[in-house]
């Protein structure tokens, strides 16, 4: 196994452009590594814990995850096989995910991930994936670097869970890193799933985010600067970034934003 190991998914939102800042607020030991918004899980590769929970509320990524833990070469090579051709993207993403092997789902998964348009996760009301296929995504990586991967996550536990309940388990000697979807009018258009972070769950999220700093968690929080969370949050350490937004389809679309890491620790 090679040592240089880099996360496999495209996720739109995904914190990569900011690690060197995120690698820098993030606490200089802890005994445990807590995300409970997982996404492409970036932050967990770049700082390599040695213990970590990891969660999300979509089933399908969680389940890709748990997967590839256990047979990273087979799924790597499934997805392999796969033909690069847009009607075959249209007759995978047409197939129901659980009428699948675990391993085909996974490499399901992983090949609509890498071709389809953006990065972005996206469901219907029924909760069927719909994004159209992208262009210009590259490849798929190679199964080597599915393999080592694969390998690389197998110390972390993954949870099919609600914010909450990852929050409520952090206590004295975690790190717990949260990067929610931005709440708004997309979510309700099913972007990152049908029960996507939105703006009714602030309020839960910082009470949770209070609960767990209580119990003598360090938690960390990356935002939109919204004033509502400056509120709910007032006693906590604040850090205004300009951040390059990615996740529109269009340029218009995409531009610097402000958003802000908050913190209960220096």
């Amino acid at each position: 196994m090679t040592d240089i190991c880099r996360p496999l998914l495209r996720w739109a939102g995904s914190k990569r452009r900011l690690l060197p800042v995120l690698r820098a607020s993030a606490p200089k030991e802890f005994e445990r590594y807590i995300e409970p918004f997982c996404g492409s899980i970036c932050l967990f590769v770049d700082l390599k814990p040695k213990k970590a929970v990891l969660s999300d509320n979509n089933p399908e990524l969680i389940h890709f995850y748990r997967t590839l833990r256990h047979r990273p070469a087979h799924i790597g090579k499934l997805a392999a096989a796969m033909p690069l051709t847009e009607s075959f993207y249209y007759e995978l993403r047409a197939l129901n995910p659980v009428t699948l092997s675990s391993n085909d789902r996974a490499a399901r998964f992983l090949y609509l991930n890498r071709f389809c348009f953006n990065g972005v996760y996206r469901t219907n009301k029924q909760g069927q994936f719909n994004v159209p296929r992208g262009k210009h995504m590259g490849a798929l990586p190679s199964v080597e670097e599915i393999t080592n991967f694969g390998r690389f996550i197998r110390s972390a536990e993954f949870h099919a869970a609600d914010f909450e309940e990852l929050l409520d388990i952090a206590t004295t000697g975690d790190f717990v890193y949260l990067d929610p979807p931005y709440a708004g009018a997309s979510r309700d258009r099913g972007e990152y799933g049908i029960n996507a972070f939105k703006e009714i769950d602030i309020v839960r999220l910082t009470d949770a985010c209070n609960r767990a700093s209580k119990r003598g968690a360090k938690v960390l929080l990356s935002y939109a600067d919204l004033p509502i969370m400056r509120e709910l949050l007032p006693n906590w350490g604040v850090r205004e970034l300009d951040v390059l937004r990615s996740v529109s389809g269009f340029s218009r679309g995409r531009g610097m934003v402000q958003e802000i890491l908050i913190s209960n620790f220096n």
